[in-house]
């Protein structure tokens, strides 16, 4: 099996995915990295959730899509505790609150080098202006509606940028 087409949201964080080794930060069912995966888009993903059983449910998706854990590797943890040991190239955090995802991003110890894909569903300014006072900087942002909602998704670096 495999999935055919993402929502018109995670569409458009897939499109921002830079390189070629991520992490999805509250992946919930992976189908992020699944499709990435499928779609030779990535050669590694640490698909991560602070839930049990949404790490259950990442497990039988990728069983479903025929996906070895060697490829994406399910994560239990809160945020990106488990993954400060790992190179990676992108880290998405979709589909929470604009605050959480800030706290998230506080907790990253090294973040210089990484193409931050973030899609707050609430607090988008809040995330915004954390951005910006923690040297973050936005390179991209697209505005999509799905289902008569609209979702504000940004691509985001550490540090400053030199042309």
């Amino acid at each position: 099996m495999s999935i055919k087409k993402l929502s018109t949201r995670l569409q458009a964080v897939a499109d921002l995915v830079q390189g070629d080794i991520i992490a999805d930060i509250g992946s919930d069912h992976a189908y992020l990295p699944a499709w990435l995966a499928l779609n030779n888009k990535i050669k590694k993903a640490y698909a991560v959730d602070i839930s049990a059983a949404c790490v259950e449910r990442i497990k039988a998706n990728l069983e479903k899509f025929g996906i070895s854990r060697d490829i994406i590797e399910p994560v239990l943890s809160d945020g990106f505790a488990e993954l400060e040991h790992i190179k990676l190239t992108d880290i998405i955090i979709a589909g929470m609150g604009g605050e959480n995802i800030a706290g998230i991003m506080g907790g990253i110890k090294n973040p210089a080098g990484i193409n931050f894909i973030l899609q707050p569903n609430t607090k988008t300014e809040f995330l915004k202006n954390y951005l910006l006072n923690n040297n973050y900087r936005i390179l991209d942002e697209v505005r999509v509606d799905e289902k008569r909602r609209y979702y504000n998704i940004m691509r985001a670096v550490y540090g400053y940028i030199l042309f």
